[in-house]
């Protein structure tokens, strides 16, 4: 009697409400599983496109360095080559001269290297060989054949560089000369009395640069210079 009490009902009495219990429960279960699966996938696939693009910085951040330190040493080796050419001596000799007086061969400096003025008229040359001469000067004259005749004397030797006139215009020239070793020359007017000289820039250039020869000397002369 009380067994009949205790039968378990049919199954077909409590079929819907197992199918709502089993799908309530089963759909965080099946979330849990796909979140799951998702999170592996997402590790198998984007863990290593993270690593690809943080191995591609790396690279970037590597080659910026090197382009910096190339940029860097070729501003130094520039820099360096710069002060180094900068600081080495000029090798230039010359001097450039204007006249201050329009009677009387006196001149003043307005460059000179190696090459030095004294007493107005005098040049001191610091080594023997081809000098370019040039010159622009400008004559005033009350007699048409006036002329004035620039020289420059070195010793016993008189070198004419210009014959000069009044042809109402400034007059340019140049030429080259072979002046002796270590031996200061004179610059000289030999003018008539009426010719004047208004305006004279005058130039000597030693043409072999760094270079500085002695005088050879002759055959015979036991080694001595004349």
């Amino acid at each position: 009697m009380f067994s009949s009490g205790f039968r378990s009902a049919p199954s077909s009495a409590f079929s819907p409400m197992f199918i709502k219990a089993r799908s309530f429960f089963s759909g965080p279960l099946n979330s849990v599983r796909m979140d799951s699966k998702d999170a592996q996938e997402s590790l198998e696939s984007g863990g290593g496109a993270r690593c690809r693009c943080s191995n591609g910085r790396r690279k970037a951040v590597a080659v910026l360095v090197i382009q910096s330190l190339l940029t860097a040493a070729c501003a130094a080796i520039s820099i360096y080559f710069y002060l180094h050419h900068s600081s080495e001596p000029n090798k230039d000799k010359g001097i450039f001269l204007q006249s201050i007086h329009e009677t009387e061969p006196k001149f003043s400096v307005i460059w000179n290297q190696e090459m030095h003025l004294k007493d107005n008229n005098k040049v001191n040359l610091s080594c023997g060989g081809p000098y370019i001469v040039y010159m622009w000067a400008c004559v005033k004259s009350y007699d048409t054949s006036g002329i004035v005749n620039l020289t420059i004397e070195q010793g016993s030797r008189s070198i004419q560089l210009q014959s000069m006139q009044d042809t109402q215009e400034c007059q340019e020239t140049h030429s080259v000369v072979m002046l002796s070793e270590k031996s200061e020359f004179t610059i000289t007017f030999k003018r008539d009395p009426e010719v004047y000289i208004k305006k004279l820039h005058l130039g000597l250039h030693y043409m072999l640069g760094a270079q500085c020869f002695k005088k050879p000397s002759p055959p015979g002369n036991n080694g001595q210079k004349l």
